[in-house]
């Protein structure tokens, strides 16, 4: 799977990535069915000095949301790895969300679930998690280009 291969690449840091697709229906509701039709990997800004944490690249944020954009597409959350710890949320995961959206985790045992993480305005307290069910309808070949780390092709 693309995911899991994309947030092992960094270990023993932790790995993530945007997930990017089609908006429908209410954007802020956990009862949504999610649709990610594509992965696109970050570099992790904290790097390897701090195992149990990850920040992304501004600017491949911006990247990500532009590309998105000019294909009909939305950022619709963020991946990350837990490659000491489970799949559930942290409290640094639910403090630093900066918005309610949707987050899929991989644990130290490979395993993938998915969240929604919901934060009321104004940001100031944990976010409210819900977990969300998640179903693989199927995997394409799609890499990263050399010397283009963040960008996927269709």
């Amino acid at each position: 799977m693309v995911l899991r291969h994309d947030l092992l690449a960094p270990a023993p840091a932790e790995g993530c990535a945007l997930l990017l697709g089609e908006e429908h229906g209410l954007a802020d509701s956990a009862a949504d069915d999610w649709c990610v039709q594509l992965i696109w990997p970050c570099r992790n800004m904290v790097g390897r000095q701090e195992k149990d944490r990850f920040e992304l690249d501004p600017r491949e944020q911006i990247a990500a949301q532009r590309w998105a954009r000019s294909r009909s597409l939305k950022v619709l959350g963020s991946a990350h790895s837990h490659p000491g710890a489970s799949v559930v949320p942290s409290r640094r995961d639910r403090l630093w969300a900066g918005s309610s959206g949707l987050m899929l985790i991989m644990g130290n045992n490979h395993a993938l679930a998915a969240w929604w993480l919901e934060v009321e305005a104004p940001h100031c307290a944990l976010a409210d998690v819900h977990p969300l069910p998640i179903r693989v309808m199927g995997e394409t070949p799609l890499t990263s280009l050399p010397g283009d780390p963040g960008i996927r092709h269709d």
